[in-house]
């Protein structure tokens, strides 16, 4: 029955290639048919999961009430987290045996070592696993696991319709794309994070496919929630009151060079703390589903130190949020609640600004902090909603310090501008892709005017964390697990010549030579490719190996051959000015060991061999910076 239905999907494929090939469409064409499905499907996933998130953080935190959780039943703060801990560990370790993780991390390495071939039950468990974990106040977003959805979904509709295994990262790159797209409400966001971030591949192909599947995405999830739920989801996430007139002036621009270097210190420590809570949760010599519990207690005893701190002891109130803003504290669960206010300007006039320095620098640690007790632990959740969050507590807290500090006019500082920059700045200082980064906050905030601080603070920011710590959180894991991800291979041999390359001498014959000569020859020396000349000396072509190996089975005719009879006359001579990219590709189409080369000025003289062995040493030189 199964295999029926299989074949049934592939036959619809081929017929739909076909029928696409007569109006001129590419061979490749049907992607853009699937990019349509997995567009619908990933937004009803994506819709589901949002709802059941907020369905359990309402249940488990708004039935309380303020004034009972944050009053004598402040200790649910650390049961939820910690009970939403153990059940995640459960689910993963028992029911679905799942690796635990982020979810863009599985995603890229399936793009690398299996073509994008992702398990269908992955995307249920994502589903399960995350909205537990932020829905019980574990500091993670639900980004990270709409991207594994979406490419879980994406892979099950290519396995569907047996796409072949080039097609299938394209299709894995859509579902990325979709899944940002209707969890963020930003199409374009979603297509560059899925080719910038997961594909590292703007090649039409992949643009064209991944851009279908993020509208569709988009399109549908609005639809969704306005005509099924009717909830009127047709704004960016932060819609402000008011747009942001802000101009870019050269005092700002050395503001803003500062908020990129410190946005890019807060993410490169993400980035290294996340790695060592893991070896450290690792370590612990606990039954499994106990280290997210763990992991989650140790959030939830912040939050109820940031609860008797800042709430009780110095605003005599339940919390420094109010409940209907954000019920949770504010740095448990994406703290979506709770960028909003930091966003809107008449927020940073309410509290004295030496508190609310303080209590956004409390907020940047506590989440830094919470964030990798819940995913270093095992916890399952994203990191673009933690790193939104620190992004404006970040820019908020520099915005007081620029007020505090006196150096510039105090009206002309403005803390909401630089927290919208910051999420910016901090997310790519994370994930190393600024042009997601940019877009993202675009999408996100509506506000085209910050487009400009957030192009510079976004480089700074990138800049600084790669000078500190090459690799972004993704590729850090990546690493661990054996695999070099984020350099774009193709680039990197473009900028690397054969004069890079230590070369092999030259053993050279003349065309005319009897071919008995180039065996003895052979034999006496060990040399297995010889570069072949005509009378002037110029180079004519090759015997390789396997045109030795060829000759030897007729030996009652070598006596009588010449080694001009034998070469290999279309073998081109690479130059010594050529990229190795282009070598390469030279390899790939002869199946040789070894290319003779020539300077770029007498293309006919050789002046040495290279070989496929020297090429990959000397690109591994480059990956590994030796």
């Amino acid at each position: 029955m199964v295999g029926d239905i299989g074949l049934a999907a592939s036959r619809v494929r081929i017929l739909s290639t076909r029928a696409l090939s007569r109006f001129g469409f590419r061979e490749d064409s049907f992607l853009i048919v699937v990019a349509v499905l997995i567009g619908m499907v990933t937004a009803a996933a994506a819709v589901g999961f949002h709802e059941l998130i907020n369905g359990i953080r309402d249940a488990l935190y708004r039935w309380f009430g303020p004034e009972r959780l944050y009053g004598p039943w402040v200790f649910m703060l650390v049961v939820w987290p910690a009970l939403g801990g153990f059940l995640v560990g459960i689910i993963s370790r028992y029911l679905f045996r799942a690796r635990e993780g982020h979810g863009v991390v599985d995603v890229m390495e399936s793009v690398i070592r299996s073509s994008g071939f992702i398990r269908p039950l992955v995307g249920v468990e994502k589903i399960i696993t995350s909205a537990i974990t932020i829905g019980t106040g574990g500091s993670a977003g639900a980004e990270g696991p709409i991207v594994q959805i979406g490419a879980g979904i994406a892979s099950g509709l290519g396995q569907f319709f047996r796409v072949s295994r080039q097609q299938m990262t394209v299709l894995i790159g859509c579902g990325a794309a979709a899944g940002i797209s209707a969890i963020f409400n930003a199409p374009m966001g979603g297509m560059l994070f899925a080719l910038e971030v997961i594909l590292q591949d703007f090649s039409v192909r992949s643009v064209t496919s991944v851009v279908v599947a993020s509208v569709i995405a988009n399109v549908s999830t609005k639809a969704i929630f306005r005509h099924l739920l009717h909830h009127p989801n047709g704004n960016a996430i932060f819609q402000l009151d008011r747009p942001s007139v802000f101009d870019l002036d050269w005092l700002q621009v050395q503001n803003f060079i500062i908020l990129g270097v410190v946005c890019g210190v807060v993410g490169v420590s993400v980035t290294r703390l996340m790695a060592y809570a893991e070896r450290r949760f690792q370590r612990l010599t606990l039954p499994h589903p106990l280290r997210p519990a763990i992991g989650g207690a140790l959030l939830g005893c912040i939050g109820v130190i940031y609860v008797v701190v800042f709430g009780h002891h110095v605003l005599h109130q339940p919390k420094p949020v109010p409940f209907d803003v954000y019920p949770m504290p504010a740095f448990f669960g994406d703290g979506y609640g709770f960028i909003q206010k930091l966003l809107d300007r008449p927020f940073y006039g309410q509290y004295h600004v030496w508190y609310l320095f303080t209590f956004l620098a409390f907020l940047c640690v506590a989440k830094v902090v919470g964030t990798c007790l819940t995913l270093g632990s095992g916890g399952s959740g994203g990191i673009i909603a933690p790193s939104l969050f620190l992004g404006a507590v970040t820019g908020g807290a520099m915005g007081m310090a620029m007020k505090i500090v006196g150096l510039f006019d105090v009206n002309r500082v403005f803390p909401d501008a630089y927290a919208m920059v910051g999420m910016a700045a901090v997310l790519a200082a994370i994930i190393h892709a600024p042009l997601s980064s940019i877009l993202i906050l675009l999408e996100l905030t509506g506000q085209s005017a910050l487009v400009l601080p957030a192009m510079l603070a976004t480089v700074v920011a990138t800049g600084t964390a790669r000078l500190v710590f090459a690799d972004s959180i993704y590729t850090a894991v990546l690493r661990v697990r054996g695999i070099r991800f984020g350099t774009n291979d193709v680039n990197l041999l473009h900028r690397l010549t054969v004069e890079q390359v230590g070369l092999e001498p030259v053993s050279a014959v003349a065309a005319d030579m009897p071919l008995e000569q180039l065996l003895e020859m052979a034999g006496r020396t060990g040399v297995s490719d010889f570069v072949v000349t005509d009378q002037q000396g110029r180079y004519a072509g090759m015997v390789v190996a396997d045109d030795i190996k060829v000759a030897l089975f007729d030996r009652e005719a070598i006596p009588l051959l010449l080694v001009g009879e034998v070469i290999r006359s279309d073998l081109p001579a690479v130059r010594s000015s050529d990229d190795l990219a282009r070598v390469l590709e030279t390899f790939s189409r002869y199946e040789v060991s070894r290319l003779p080369v020539s300077l770029a000025q007498y293309p006919d003289r050789i002046i040495g061999l290279i070989s496929r062995g020297g090429l990959m040493r000397r690109y591994q030189q480059a990956l590994t910076g030796k």
